[in-house]
This record gives structure tokens, C-alpha cells and sequence, in this order.
């Protein structure tokens, strides 16, 4: 039995903007690839997220989303399959997209403490602040009920 070891080269993944990006923002995965292929895989945090069928013509493919919320934010990476023969090419080395900016949180009533006021700041913490009285008294329930 003869083996046959076939090296494939592996694609390259960059992410335009390639700073952070906030809510909303549009972002772009352009998958470079060495070599022609049938069907291009983009992959986040280790799951299938996305294929397409390459277009003979360019040596990349892009990937576009709008960043709607915090779970878009992790590792991508992109991999290639051939037909003829049948094989798939390794990982690209991965890019993490960051989410940046301020978001509001939910406020509540909790603890004694009356209505708490929240953002989080991306990257970074929760920042949390007393509402002002009047609108403990209207928002939450008297603190011995």
C-alpha cells in the first residue's frame, strides 16, 4: 500500500476594518487563497459559520456582516476544499474580531438599591449607577414589600 502525502497550502484570513468595530458596523472577511478552489468555509470560535462557491476569477473571497450584537465578537478562520481531488485544506491562522464602543444594559431593581443605570464599556467593564430617587419611587417596588 502506497501512501500519497498531499501539501496543501493554507489560506490567509484578514478583517476589514481590522480595528475594533462596534454595534452596527459593517465588517469584511477576505479569505486569500494560494490556489483554486471549489468552495471557501469561514469558521468562528471552532463552528462552520459560512460557505460559498468560489468564483474562478479571484484568488479571494469575502465575507460580510453587520455586527448586531456582543456574540459576534471571537476567532474567525477560513479553509478551502478542492473537488478534484477531493481535499480540504487546513485553517488559516485566525483574526479576532473586537467589539468596541459603549452599550446601554438593562436596568433594574434589585438588592435594596432601587433602579440601577448601566453601560458597558467594550473592552471592558460594567459601569453601573444609582438612578436618581424619583425614579426609584416610580420605577421599583417599595423595599419592604
Amino acid at each position: 500500500m502506497v501512501l500519497a502525502l498531499i501539501l496543501v497550502p493554507r489560506p490567509s484570513l484578514s478583517l476589514l476594518p481590522s480595528q475594533g468595530v462596534s454595534l452596527g458596523d459593517s465588517v469584511t472577511l477576505r479569505c486569500h487563497l494560494p490556489q483554486t478552489a471549489a468552495w471557501i468555509q469561514l469558521w468562528f470560535n471552532g463552528t462552520l459559520r459560512s460557505d460559498k462557491e468560489k468564483d474562478e476569477e479571484h484568488n479571494t473571497v469575502e465575507f460580510s456582516l453587520v455586527v448586531t450584537n456582543l456574540e459576534d465578537a471571537g476567532t474567525y478562520q477560513c479553509r478551502y476544499q478542492v473537488s478534484e481531488p477531493l481535499w480540504t485544506s487546513s485553517m488559516s491562522d485566525p483574526v479576532e474580531l473586537v467589539v468596541t464602543g459603549a452599550i446601554p444594559c438593562e436596568c433594574g431593581c434589585g438588592g435594596g438599591e432601587g433602579l440601577r443605570c448601566c453601560i458597558r464599556l467594550l473592552p471592558g467593564p460594567l459601569l453601573c449607577a444609582r438612578c436618581p430617587q424619583l425614579l426609584d419611587a416610580e420605577r421599583c417596588p417599595p423595599r419592604n414589600a
